[in-house]
């Protein structure tokens, strides 16, 4: 799937798909993120193994993948990719949960798991980016296939983890969280920066390619973004528990207005662009590690499978098949680059909420070693 989402706009147009429905089809797959990673979280707290759950997605994924070889018609695109993200959506939310359980007391190391997919992510994307300039778009399916096919083999190498049995008392449900002001605030600052990654995720590597950018240098490109969340994710453990969370929250979300702005403006400047391309590390690597956290904190013990998985449904789900729905219709009738304007002013606004909202939201610096939640 990471390698996917630079490529599945060229992919689908050299299928003579539109931007429209591009952005149609890419806003089922991640709509399906709505409700689904909360039905998989609430298997994953009720199994005696969730390790089996992700399992279980990873099939479901590849042979999902797989039918992107045939031949299909819009209909069939979107009924492939809603299928593909129903069992994705499996091992997204679920492996967070599990890793944050193998790590148990030390949950401030996470960012040091999760700098490994985005590792695996350059790879990736450079490898790609130079495939994609010497051959064709079709053979991103079998790129995609040999992915999860590796990731299903290794996750047979990973020790089994029982479920967690604490009650949860009332006090501790997911809908009294979820009665909180202050949780579904962050739930939307959260889900509208999502949002506004929709222009990003769909058309990126298009709006490159129309300004005259190869294959390779869009994968170049993609692989540096994520090459600064990887440097971020090393750094966080250092200082996560000095850190007032609600400042590096707003100052991430001020330097992904900056981003989309400067996106729509300098995009003929490639070292303008190589400079908006590290922002990545805070428009999506500070503020994933910030939202993670506060799962933690708000949906501890037997909530965790739940807590992720609502973060998974509501931000990734909900915001990201709204920006992949807007972003295409706003792509098709007024261009890329007023369309990153539009997002870039929409993730200022989410900056201020969270300046003025979420003074209450429990984000202020801990000590790693103490209960940050209860």
């Amino acid at each position: 799937m990471a390698l996917s989402v630079g490529w599945f706009g060229p992919f689908f147009q050299s299928l003579g798909f539109s931007a429209q429905q591009i952005g149609i089809a890419i806003g089922v797959l991640t709509g399906s993120k709505i409700l689904a990673p909360y039905l998989w979280g609430y298997l994953g707290d009720h199994v005696a193994n969730r390790l089996r759950v992700v399992q279980t997605g990873m099939v479901g994924s590849i042979a999902a993948a797989a039918c992107l070889l045939f031949d299909f018609d819009f209909l069939g695109l979107c009924l492939i990719l809603g299928a593909f993200g129903l069992f994705w959506n499996a091992i997204i939310a679920q492996f967070d949960t599990l890793t944050l359980a193998y790590l148990g007391g030390a949950h401030h190391r996470y960012s040091q798991i999760r700098v490994w997919g985005s590792i695996g992510f350059i790879l990736m994307m450079l490898t790609s980016g130079w495939w994609f300039s010497e051959f064709p778009f079709t053979a991103l399916p079998w790129l995609m296939l040999a992915g999860l096919i590796a990731s299903a083999l290794l996750s047979l190498s990973l020790p089994p983890l029982a479920a967690q049995r604490a009650e949860v008392s009332s006090e501790e449900s997911v809908g009294a969280r979820l009665k909180t002001p202050v949780v579904l605030i962050f739930f939307a600052v959260a889900a509208s920066n999502q949002m506004t990654h929709g222009p990003l995720n769909v058309f990126f590597t298009l709006y490159l390619q129309e300004r005259g950018y190869s294959a390779l240098a869009a994968g170049q490109l993609w692989a540096l973004g994520v090459f600064a969340e990887v440097i971020l994710f090393f750094m966080l453990p250092r200082v996560l528990s000095g850190l007032d969370l609600r400042i590096l929250l707003v100052v991430s979300l001020t330097l992904a207005s900056l981003r989309w702005i400067g996106t729509a403006w300098f995009v003929d400047s490639l070292l303008v662009l190589l400079f908006l391309q590290l922002l990545h590390a805070f428009t999506f690597g500070a503020i994933h590690a910030v939202s993670i956290e506060f799962i933690r904190r708000w949906f501890p013990g037997k909530l965790s499978g739940r807590g992720m998985a609502l973060y998974s449904g509501l931000v990734f789900g909900v915001g990201g098949s709204i920006g992949a729905f807007a972003s295409g219709y706003l792509w098709s009738r007024l261009g890329g680059e007023q369309t990153f304007l539009l997002v870039g002013a929409i993730t200022a606004m989410a900056a201020a909420v969270a300046w003025i909202f979420l003074k209450e939201a429990r984000l202020e610096a801990t000590d790693p070693r103490t209960r940050a939640f209860g």
